[in-house]
């Protein structure tokens, strides 16, 4: 458990929000740039498409642009498997992953076990790679202590977490190292960005995603003539 071995969960904020982004090959634009594509192709569903479509889509979108822009910029991979969009770093020293959460994100007082956690439940694919994401950091710990990746399954994940609500989009990209029952809830590292540029109800993808309840409509039919 966090705080309960040698592993100690940080936060970063501000200045050094920025300066640990870039040890990971990321600038803050890298962040911003693929939510604020997602929150307009999001905006872009109607009440004519189905329900949890604008949600869907802004998942989708995310992934897509963030993978899109750093396979260009840094050349950058990208895997699809155990249906888990992650980008993967050139090094494959490690991947990220833009999930929904809920809770206060980006919020730099919250705790780090079971206030912020995957807006949605998570299968056993999610539940190995936070195990090992959890089992990995650990041995880092350990000086000179290598840890082989044979596979992309194998890669420490990186969450891009974002949430929204009447207030706009809130965000931060944070590493998994548990979950409670379906959900993961506990984090080793967050970072998050001193500016947040998706302020307001126009980034309320949430409020495109209410459901709107069918409504029973009679049309009255007059048949003229034998069938």
């Amino acid at each position: 458990m966090i705080g309960e071995d040698s592993m100690e969960a940080v936060c970063h904020v501000g200045d050094d929000a920025v300066q640990r982004l870039h040890t990971l090959g990321l600038v803050p634009d890298d962040v911003y740039a693929p939510l604020g594509k997602a929150s307009a192709e999001a905006r872009l569903a109607t009440e004519l498409d189905s329900p949890g479509m604008a949600g869907y889509t802004f998942w989708s979108r995310c992934n897509r642009f963030f993978r899109e822009q750093m396979q260009e910029k840094a050349g950058w991979g990208y895997s699809n498997s155990q249906q888990i969009l992650r980008c993967l770093h050139p090094t494959d020293g490690f991947a990220i992953t833009a999930v929904s959460a809920s809770g206060p994100v980006g919020d730099e007082k919250a705790a780090w076990s079971g206030a912020i956690r995957t807006k949605n439940p998570k299968g056993p694919a999610v539940a190995r790679l936070v195990q090992r994401n959890e089992e990995q950091l650990a041995l880092f710990q350990i000086p000179g202590q290598r840890v082989e990746v044979p596979d992309v399954n194998e890669l420490p994940t990186w969450f891009l977490l974002y949430k929204s609500t009447k207030e706009g989009l809130s965000f931060e990209l944070s590493m998994p190292v548990q979950m409670h029952g379906k959900y993961v809830d506990t984090w080793r590292e967050r970072i998050i960005l001193p500016e947040n540029p998706f302020r307001g109800p126009e980034f309320d993808i949430k409020r495109l995603d209410e459901v709107v309840e069918d409504v029973a409509v009679e049309v009255p039919v007059e048949f003229k003539g034998a069938i």
